[in-house]
């Protein structure tokens, strides 16, 4: 997979968070956002290696929730 859409990929899932943590927190966008980009999930995510990328943004979101 070329970086590029690497990048696209990780850039709609963590959109896909972001308005996870709003609707069943009740967060603000940049609060959310803030979570999401300070989180562990969010580094594996960015890993390529960990393959994390490759799961659905349900499935992630799961992870963070346990994490936050």
């Amino acid at each position: 997979m070329r970086k590029k859409d690497f990048d696209m990929v990780v850039q709609l899932i963590t959109d896909q968070l972001v308005c996870f943590l709003m609707e069943d927190y009740n967060l603000p966008m940049l609060e959310a956002f803030d979570k999401v980009y300070n989180s562990l999930t969010f580094q594996n995510l960015q890993d390529k290696g960990t393959g994390l990328y490759l799961r659905s943004a349900a499935y992630i979101y799961e992870y963070l929730k346990k994490e936050l």
